[in-house]
């Protein structure tokens, strides 16, 4: 029976669950910068009809490093631990935090000004301004799983394993020592010590 005050061990599941969480929210921007979110139709002067669309890349050009900078963190993660972890989680939920801000100016119509930068000049538009929702909705959801992530890595961290941890915690190292008496010899001479004094303790 343990201690209500012992530490919980460290859980993958828990860094795991945040793991996908931002490569889902990474996945989220990338997609939403690829898709049209605006459509127009024009009359050329030759009395021909052409559509123009604008992607989620011309409407927020942010989009795509927000994602790129989202897989980054995916290894701040998990190469940190600790206060910088903390510190990387706060980045994250700070960055989802602004795109959920940006995301409301598509809903309320602030972004949708006019397409036809790839029309030939002096095409007159034909019927109203055409918007998908779809791009929108997934750069929301995908700053919202990034605000998610972001908070449970600063509320979390703790209980989330580091790469590597298991090579620089103490139980190993004696673990290592015990296990593998070359090395430690090695270790011992190089640490100055006579390594018979250990053997004969």
């Amino acid at each position: 029976m343990t201690s209500a005050s012992e530490p919980r061990p460290p859980s993958k599941g828990l860094l795991w669950s945040v793991l996908l969480l931002v490569l889902a929210g990474a996945g989220a921007l990338w997609g939403a910068s690829g898709l049209t979110w605006l459509s127009q139709r024009f009359r050329t002067p030759m009395g021909t009809e052409t559509t123009s669309g604008m992607t989620g890349a011309v409407l927020r050009p942010e989009l795509g490093p927000m994602a790129l900078a989202a897989l980054a963190a995916v290894a701040a993660v998990l190469a940190t631990g600790g206060l910088l972890r903390r510190l990387v989680g706060v980045l994250i939920a700070l960055a989802g935090a602004l795109l959920v801000w940006r995301s409301f100016g598509a809903f309320s119509g602030g972004w949708f000004t006019h397409a036809g930068g790839d029309v030939p000049p002096g095409s007159a538009p034909i019927g109203e301004l055409s918007s998908s929702p779809i791009g929108p909705v997934l750069m929301a959801l995908g700053a919202l799983l990034l605000v998610i992530a972001g908070v449970l890595v600063i509320a979390r961290a703790g209980r989330m394993p580091a790469m590597g941890a298991r090579y620089s915690a103490p139980g190993a190292a004696k673990e290592q020592k015990s296990q593998d008496p070359d090395r430690r010899l090695w270790n011992e001479l190089d640490a100055g010590r006579d390594p018979t004094d250990e053997d004969d303790r």
